[in-house]
């Protein structure tokens, strides 16, 4: 299996930045920051820097190598499929203080060990798991990038936290190569490891990030925005529901074991208002039921939760990101050829019409979805 070399994509900032990759990718220590921790960095392709690290840290046992990556996209480099799960907490909290452990297939292991060799990849495997970070750390991140080879990063001091070069014992300090500064440390705990296989999520040891946030950022959340949220937005909310689940051949009542939460909301809406009786009457003739929905107004805190939000007119996508425009990446109007105006007191005909466009339009949508 022939694979290809880790390519850098970002430009050097300074020539600290490039002799700092140099030297990770000629076998010799690195002082970087993270926000966690002070750290030493090896890379994972020369074993002579790996040697070192373990002489200069005095690490033992199975030293369970940790990789940083530049980003989430550099995950693939090692794993060919990604689970969604483990997609949607990278997007959510990387860069960040989360270390992501998932398993390798055959192949994978085969990719880490052209990339590291046999050797190392034993000692980065874990339960047949091997484990990533991405630190919010620019200049960490940009110095890995530059690098080219998969990186490892442990604590500059074992189980005593140092937060700065100048607080490195002298002992350690005299084996790096290049000592980074940066900012000090931003959490005074460790990262807080999470291992997921397909759609479990265990999680291994609590630390910068609480396991409240976790669970949190575990679901994919789809939202249909309207203005009352009592006809349109509900009425594909129920498609959606209906159309995902015939996807992934399950019942509609099991897609929140999946991870899967289907919303709606409205722009000017009231709440605790059910849905139009002609929206109600259209989706029961259609297999969806949502007789129990009640109005929501759409809150900041929907709109920051959401990966997915699905407008009926241009006019609600142009509030929405008027009012979040970091949400304007995650924010489309359902029809991209035009509106779907809302068909309130106009008769069940034109309820029927305008739900049959809806799970026409979302089907298309949910084709192109990563669930």
């Amino acid at each position: 299996m022939e694979v290809m070399p880790i390519r850098s994509t970002l430009r050097p900032a300074d020539e600290q930045l490039i002799g700092a990759a140099e030297a990770l990718r000629g076998g010799k220590l690195v002082g970087l920051p993270t926000e966690t921790v002070y750290g030493i960095a090896a890379s994972l392709a020369q074993p002579a820097g790996l040697q070192a690290l373990k002489e200069t840290l005095k690490i033992q046992n199975h030293p369970a190598w940790v990789i940083h990556v530049s980003s989430a996209d550099r995950i693939s480099d090692v794993v060919s499929h990604v689970p969604p799960l483990a997609r949607r907490l990278a997007r959510r909290l990387w860069p960040g203080p989360l270390s992501l452990q998932l398993p390798l297939e055959p192949a994978d292991v085969e990719r880490l060990v052209q990339l590291t060799g046999r050797q190392t990849t034993a000692e980065t495997m874990v339960d047949g798991c091997v484990t990533f970070r991405c630190t919010e750390s620019a200049i960490t991140r940009q110095i890995i990038d530059l690098a080219g080879e998969l990186v490892t990063i442990v604590g500059a001091a074992g189980n005593e936290l140092v937060d700065s070069v100048e607080n490195l014992p002298p002992v350690i300090s005299r084996q790096l190569s290049l000592a980074v500064a940066g900012p000090p440390p931003r959490y005074k705990n460790l990262s807080t490891l999470v291992r997921v296989t397909g759609n479990h999520l265990d999680i291994l040891r609590e630390g910068a990030i609480a396991q409240r946030v976790i669970r949190r950022m575990e679901d994919m959340v789809i939202v249909f925005v309207c203005s009352g949220n009592t006809c349109r937005s509900p009425m594909a909310a129920g498609l959606a529901l209906q159309i995902i689940a015939e996807k992934l051949k399950i019942p509609a009542d099991e897609l929140p074991s999946r991870h899967i939460v289907v919303r709606s909301a409205g722009v000017h809406a009231a709440s605790g208002m059910p849905a139009a009786t002609e929206a109600v009457n259209v989706l029961v003739a259609m297999g969806a039921n949502i007789q129990k929905h009640r109005s929501a107004p759409l809150t900041d805190d929907l709109l920051r939760r959401a990966d997915m939000i699905f407008t009926m007119t241009q006019a609600h996508r142009e509030e929405i990101i008027s009012r979040m425009p970091t949400a304007r990446e995650k924010t489309f109007t359902l029809d991209p050829d035009g509106d779907i105006e809302d068909p309130i007191g106009q008769g069940e005909q034109v309820y029927r019409k305008t739900a049959q466009r809806l799970e026409k339009l979302i089907r298309n949508r949910v084709v192109e979805m990563e669930l």
